[in-house]
């Protein structure tokens, strides 16, 4: 497996730390990235990424320390840039000023800008969106986990009072679990897994992220409403 090219911008600076080894430590953690992605946490080793890496275990252990600490590194070093992309899609569907069709504008930001990376955005990001997926759907009690929260969590709720500031008179539970729903339909679609591929003989497929995405919109913000709407008694 070759590691996929990426420059050392997206590596977090160290004090002491020279361009060589920058580049040594990006080349690390684009292997490490797409071997989480193919064979999981508990499934890789950090000999399999200095393998891939074409770098000794001890460099790999001298920046990292363990696997943990890889696994950890490869979180942190996109989610400064992506966790700002939600941000900035979050406030730019606040901007409208039509209400009528502003919990699609919410809900569309929350997955657009992760979808534009993916599609878009090289083999590092498509590799980072997947394993974020995978990630999603793991016992959140993993101790290797834990920097996910830490740099998702508050944008995440940013987005639930967003959609509680529409609706205000909206049972919170049924609120966070729609926004859970939500969430989980996303993390299957980002995984690309060929489901609907096998399902309809190859005629709609799951990589066709662009096409979905607005098609999930609808039928999640038809669910929101659904449950905004004052029981009929």
């Amino acid at each position: 497996m070759k590691p996929t090219k990426n420059t050392a911008e997206h590596a977090p600076a160290r004090t002491g730390i020279g361009r060589r080894a920058l580049e040594k430590r990006a080349t690390i953690l684009d292997a490490a990235e797409a071997i989480f992605v193919e064979r999981g946490y508990h499934g890789t080793s950090l000999r399999d990424v200095s393998s891939a890496a074409r770098v000794t275990l001890a460099l790999v252990s001298y920046h990292f320390g363990s696997k943990e600490g890889l696994f950890r590194a490869v979180i942190e070093r996109r989610a400064p840039i992506n966790a700002a992309g939600l941000r900035h899609s979050l406030q730019s569907a606040l901007a409208l000023k039509t209400r009528k069709s502003k919990l699609e504008a919410i809900l569309l930001a929350f997955i657009a800008p992760v979808v534009d990376r993916s599609m878009r955005g090289g083999t590092g990001w498509k590799n980072y969106i997947r394993l974020m997926a995978q990630i999603a759907n793991l016992s959140q009690r993993e101790t290797f986990v834990s920097a996910v929260p830490e740099h998702y969590e508050g944008i995440v709720r940013a987005f639930i009072h967003s959609i509680k500031s529409l609706y205000p008179r909206m049972n919170d539970a049924d609120l966070q679990w729609s926004f859970y729903f939500y969430q989980a339909a996303i993390t299957h679609i980002l995984a690309e897994s060929g489901v609907i591929d096998r399902q309809t003989d190859g005629a709609y497929h799951s990589s066709d992220l662009d096409a979905i995405v607005p098609k999930l919109v609808r039928f999640c913000a038809a669910g929101f409403r659904a449950f905004a709407k004052p029981a009929v008694r």
